[in-house]
């Protein structure tokens, strides 16, 4: 559990923090400065909730001492103040400040705020490009302490720099020789792994042409000099905090887009699954014709892709192909297995299956051409077919490739009442099904497929 130590000379504070912090984190309380550096001293502290205002030893004199004694100097420090002077958020900031609480505060900030101090794990770096060895010394000043700061003096050096090394921020002079700051940012953008990285102009000019000449470069804002110490450090913390921001927030996108990936992908495999168990299902009224829906699928889905159709067109003529005989659900056993000849009653009740077949599958919405294979796989090409006499072109393409397939199945699969048909056989139907019981161009492919099939193994 992490340690806050929280220094106030106010008890009612003390208590209100601790009351506040206590369910989740460890909370030690001194009422004064020199209390506070003694336990500092003594305790494993993570972070320090520092009132700004003491009696006898400021916070702010705490907060330098911190600074200053190489023990305990990187430890994380909030200030608590009911004052608004920015001169002291400068200067707090300058020394390493987190963050600031504003007296009184509420129990939902006061711990949203501690959160966020913990989440930070290291100095921001920041890099400074200026060919001034005075501004590269104020600025060092400035921010060395709560920000680790990289400074180089010319944008050959920067580029060098980048080459292995990404900081949280640029600082870059404008005007410097051999290679200006607009250049030097042109390079920074074309670097992969630094589109993204705050940059902040340093100069001199006061034109609009200027301003107008650094923002469109692609920089986030710009720093006049002489350096106004309150707005360098307040724009830098900032846009720093705004550039953390964006990527937490990127991270969250990524992350949630990765679980919604993850869930879509579930979803596709029990989607699936619950179509082979169908396709299982069907199969297994007829013991004859096991695997028969799945064989289907997968000789549909190749003549698609013979066909030049999209990967999306291929799997979901596989799933319809699944689901072709799903109407032979509503079929009696008896007639499905039946050996012999089927009563024209019998027959009659077959020739349903489509029709109970479409009516099962139109309720699946997510899906809406998933009924199209059950409904109309039996038409035939010149019409002859059931259950609407659909001819030519006007049979749906996909039912027309699932009949191709079905076909040549039922041929290659043994039945009830024959053997496997011989390969030469089946080609010799499909040819003499050319244009009568087949589409012509369909079942083309499917004697190419036959052709490569030598060993006749596709079937198995």
């Amino acid at each position: 559990m992490k340690t806050i130590l929280v220094i106030d000379d106010d008890v009612m504070n003390l208590k209100m923090a601790t009351h506040i912090l206590e369910n989740d984190y460890n909370v030690i309380c001194a009422q004064s400065g020199d209390e506070g550096m003694s336990v500092l001293r003594e305790k494993m502290i993570d972070l320090v909730l520092l009132d700004l205002y003491m009696p006898e030893v400021s916070g702010m004199e705490v907060l330098r001492e911190i600074r200053q004694d190489a023990s305990i100097a990187d430890v994380k420090v909030i200030i608590l103040t009911a004052s608004g002077m920015r001169a002291d958020a400068v200067e707090a900031t300058r020394l390493g400040a987190l963050d600031f609480i504003k007296k009184p505060f509420f129990p939902t900030e006061l711990l949203e705020r501690v959160k966020k101090a913990f989440q930070i794990e290291k100095k921001d770096r920041i890099l400074v490009v200026d060919d001034d060895m005075m501004n590269l010394m104020l600025v060092k000043k400035l921010l060395g302490i709560r920000y680790d700061v990289v400074s180089v003096s010319s944008g050959a050096e920067a580029i060098a720099f980048l080459q292995d090394q990404t900081p949280d921020m640029i600082l870059l002079d404008l005007h410097m020789p051999e290679m200006n700051g607009l250049e030097v940012l042109e390079k920074i953008r074309s670097m992969e792994n630094l589109v993204d990285i705050p940059v902040i102009f340093l100069t001199a000019d006061n034109e609009r042409e200027t301003e107008a000449e650094i923002f469109k470069a692609g920089a986030i804002d710009f720093i006049q000099k002489p350096f106004i110490p309150e707005v360098v450090i307040q724009r830098i913390s900032r846009i720093l905090e705004l550039y953390h921001y964006q990527q937490s927030l990127q991270l969250e996108v990524d992350r949630k887009t990765t679980e919604l990936r993850e869930s879509n992908r579930k979803i596709t495999n029990l989607s699936t699954q619950i179509m082979m168990a169908l396709a299982g299902a069907i199969d297994a009224k007829d013991a004859y014709t096991k695997g028969h829906s799945t064989r289907v699928a997968s000789y549909s889905r190749e003549l698609a892709r013979r066909m030049g159709k999209s990967t999306q067109e291929m799997n979901d003529i596989y799933y319809i192909g699944l689901l072709h005989d799903i109407g032979k659900i509503g079929i009696p056993d008896y007639i499905i297995n039946k050996p012999g000849k089927l009563t024209d009653e019998e027959y009659q009740m077959v020739k349903d299956h489509p029709k109970i077949g479409a009516e099962i599958l139109e309720n699946i919405s997510e899906m809406p051409g998933i009924s199209i294979g059950a409904n109309w796989h039996h038409e035939m090409y010149d019409g002859s077919g059931y259950p609407d006499g659909l001819a030519g072109d006007n049979i749906p393409e996909i039912a027309r490739i699932i009949c191709v397939a079905d076909a040549y199945d039922t041929m290659t699969s043994k039945r009830s009442y024959r053997d496997i048909l011989p390969q030469d056989v089946v080609k010799e139907e499909i040819v003499k099904g050319k244009g009568t019981q087949f589409d012509p161009v369909i079942a083309d492919y499917m004697l190419a497929m036959m052709e490569e099939d030598t060993n006749y193994q596709m079937h198995e």
